[in-house]
């Protein structure tokens, strides 16, 4: 009884191992693809790396970071734009203002020295090379005369004058009076610190496509009350020295209200003198002579208006009324003999143009 147990015994335990080792023998030949042990399931189900890991994005840190442009010190800095601008805290120059400054002269930067002048009676202001000019206020304009050969040499110059007519009524005339001796080139021309202007170049002669020996150019300058005219003058010799150098002076070229200064009764009766010794050449002479009485005399003279009377060698008598703030002079006469009054004649002119 006891042997027949021990086998059966050993016989279960002989079938259990050999349903095994099928088993074990079956799982080890059933697919071409390995399996992955067991212990590398466990580790990838133990450790999910890199789908859990949060993203940079996710980063609390970093999300909630402010940006530059949210940062409190920063919008709280003023920029650049705030600062006042250098135009801004620079006054304008004053009248007798010098400075340097660079030009550019046959493709050479070279330094001037500008001084700033201010002229109220025709309204303008405007820096000039001290240095290499003269400049001169005459009867009704300002000049600027190249120094070198001056007084003497007074054909290389740039004036300033002014008109109570408009740009372009003057541009006109001023065309009309150069165009029988040059072939002109007129545009409108920006300047720095005027704006726009008429310019007027004469810088060929009138049907032969050459360049004149003298030359001429002339900027018109609008103006509430009237404009400006600016003329420079120079030999051809002079055009890339003097010429561009008056060139640049215009870029400073500003208009300014006129001041009305009157004219005195003193330089009224000077004016009308140099005028009439103008018309008459042989006057002058007949007057220091002596031989003849001639004379002139101031017969009024108030805010509105002065009157000058002159005594010709001829007998006759001309008054000339002259408006103390414009100049701007008529003629009345009377000649014994012939008129039985004072009469006006066509005769009229500027006196300002004849102030020593």
């Amino acid at each position: 009884m006891r042997k027949t147990m021990f086998k059966l015994s050993l016989f279960a335990a002989l079938l259990s191992a050999g349903v095994l080792m099928a088993v074990l023998c079956g799982c080890s030949k059933g697919g071409d693809t390995p399996q992955p042990s067991q212990s590398a399931v466990s580790q990838q189900a133990e450790a999910p790396a890199e789908e859990e890991t949060p993203t940079e994005t996710e980063t609390p840190a970093e999300t909630e970071t402010p940006t530059e442009a949210e940062t409190p010190v920063e919008t709280e800095t003023p920029t650049e734009m705030e600062e006042p601008s250098e135009t801004d805290s620079v006054p304008g120059r004053q009248a007798g203002e010098r400075y340097d400054n660079t030009i550019i002269l046959e493709g050479m930067e070279e330094t001037v020295h500008y001084e700033h002048m201010r002229s109220d009676v025709i309204g303008f202001e405007m820096d000039y090379d001290y240095e290499l000019l003269v400049h001169t206020s005459e009867a009704g304009r300002e000049c600027f005369y190249n120094a070198y050969g001056y007084p003497e040499q007074t054909d290389d110059y740039l004036e300033v004058a002014y008109s109570t007519e408009d740009a372009e009524t003057v541009a006109a005339s001023i065309t009309d009076r150069l165009s029988d001796e040059y072939e002109l080139n007129t545009e409108t021309f920006h300047l720095d610190a005027a704006g726009e202007c008429i310019r007027i170049v004469a810088d060929e002669e009138k049907g032969t496509g050459r360049m004149p020996e003298y030359l001429q150019t002339i900027y018109v300058i609008p103006a509430e009350d009237g404009c400006r005219v600016a003329t420079e003058h120079y030999y051809i010799a002079e055009a890339e020295g003097l010429g561009h150098r008056f060139a640049y002076m215009m870029q400073t070229f500003t208009v300014i209200p006129r001041q009305e200064v009157g004219i005195t009764g003193d330089q009224a009766l000077s004016a009308v003198r140099n005028y009439c010794y103008e018309r008459n050449p042989d006057l002058e002479g007949i007057v220091n002579a002596g031989e003849y009485p001639v004379g002139w005399e101031i017969t009024s003279e108030d805010e509105t208006e002065i009157v000058v009377w002159f005594r010709s060698y001829t007998g006759s008598s001309s008054w000339y009324h002259i408006d103390p703030i414009s100049g701007e002079t008529y003629v009345t006469e009377y000649v014994p003999g012939i008129m039985t009054e004072e009469q006006r004649t066509e005769e009229s002119f500027n006196v300002r143009e004849y102030l020593d």
